[in-house]
């Protein structure tokens, strides 16, 4: 019997006994295997709950931090329920169904499809965002790069707050040695990686924590790029682990710059890369997220300022062109990533960029939707950058859609 339903986040299955978290530190105590059910989970928790059989939550959406980290992981996560918390009790054995977002009593038996897949050649580059570095090597051969290694989970994995990190002279050699495990595994496939994005509230937990500001909604508040700025010795070190693994000798290594709002910020960022000594353009590519409206209708300006590549973050585009808080149950309904505004935009930067023979490449969970990456391709956006457990079927499935477009085009000329 279903107990409840909410949005399928990692399409996994997995039975087990149920664990309530209320607070950061309750996670210390998991044994491993347990059916983690909180009101939300924060990407600072990712460490602890590594060993969870699934995830539940109350609140949150498919394009959280913490769904697409357990996607990684094949952990089940079922996000949005709103009643989990108070419909599952402790030591309750529920099987949770992390594809159609139902939990159900007891133990469920499901019979798995075995799917296999050819490892289909394609026009358009296929990359994977990656949050693990530990499962780099494992993937690797079946993509054409890394659209996006998220640091902030290697620095999360200390338990430390960067500026602890950093008053202990480690925070380069933490970025450094995780980096360098995706670098050697890819090389010499283009990795990009962006600076640091993570929100105060999910930097709270960590120790040193306490001194981040409380915010009602950080996602549009202190972080990203902004906050890298006013904490620019943060910054620097993280351009030494870039100059670092420089000197070591990869140069498959680019960098791009988070949830830009004015090109101000990005001439910033340059001028800081310059003063640690590395030579934006020439030492390494360097590129922008377009994860804002204000980003996006200026494209010109970032161009102009040059650069690189470009990436496109379509889930905070879209909660910022909407004005819809994407990890908000009460407003998931419209948080539409295909809505005309959005794609609107997402198609001005693509065309822009290939006029001027930018690559542009779409990262996060739009990369993992079928229906929004045929879009994608039809506006011909030559880089799709997905989540690992999708890389073969996303693969075989642009090469459907590549060959649809070619009949097309071939069946035009006969009509001619």
């Amino acid at each position: 019997m279903s107990l409840l339903k909410g949005i399928g986040a990692s399409a996994y299955i997995k039975t087990g006994k149920v664990k309530k978290i209320e607070k950061y530190r309750d996670a210390a105590d998991l044994e491993g295997g347990e059916i983690i059910v909180a009101s939300k989970i924060s990407r600072d928790m990712l460490p602890k709950i590594k060993k969870a059989g699934a995830v539940v939550t109350d609140y949150g959406g498919l394009t959280s931090h913490v769904a697409i980290t357990l996607r990684e992981l094949k952990i089940p996560c079922v996000v949005g329920t709103e009643k989990a918390t108070n419909i599952l009790d402790n030591d309750m054995i529920v099987t949770v169904d992390g594809h159609t977002g139902h939990i159900y009593q007891g133990i469920i038996e499901f019979e798995e499809e075995l799917e296999l897949f050819e490892l289909q050649e394609t026009a358009t580059n296929l990359k994977v965002n990656l949050n693990i570095p530990a499962i780099a090597s494992s993937i690797s051969p079946y993509v054409d790069g890394v659209g996006s290694i998220r640091i902030e989970n290697i620095v999360i994995e200390t338990g430390k707050h960067p500026y602890i990190l950093l008053e202990k002279g480690l925070l380069s050699d933490v970025l450094v040695n995780g980096i360098e495990q995706i670098l050697d595994a890819f090389y010499p496939k283009p990795v990009w990686f962006r600076t640091f994005d993570i929100p105060t509230d999910e930097l709270k937990n960590l120790d040193g924590g306490k001194i981040e500001p409380t915010e009602k909604n950080s996602l549009l508040g202190l972080r990203a790029i902004y906050k890298d700025l006013r904490d620019i010795e943060v910054l620097k070190a993280e351009f030494r682990a870039v100059k670092t693994l420089l000197d070591r000798g990869y140069s498959n290594l680019g960098l791009k710059f988070p949830f830009l709002r004015d090109v101000s910020e990005y001439y910033a960022a340059k001028k800081i890369m310059k003063d640690i000594g590395l030579k934006p353009h020439h030492d390494l590519d360097v590129g922008v997220s377009i994860e804002t409206p204000s980003a996006a209708l200026c494209i010109k300006d970032y161009i102009n300022a040059k650069i690189d590549f470009v990436s496109i973050g379509m889930s905070d585009l879209t909660m910022c062109s909407l004005a819809v808080d994407r990890r908000g149950v009460k407003v998931a309904k419209h948080f539409n990533l295909k809505h005309p505004a959005v794609l609107s935009l997402v198609n001005m930067v693509i065309n822009r960029c290939h006029k001027k023979g930018l690559e542009t490449c779409i990262a996060g969970y739009a990369g993992c939707d079928r229906s929004i990456v045929r879009k994608l391709i039809h506006m011909g956006m030559p880089s799709i950058s997905t989540n690992p457990d999708q890389i073969l079927k996303m693969r075989q499935y642009i090469d459907v859609v590549e060959k649809e477009i070619r009949l097309k085009s071939a069946r035009e000329i006969l009509v001619r």
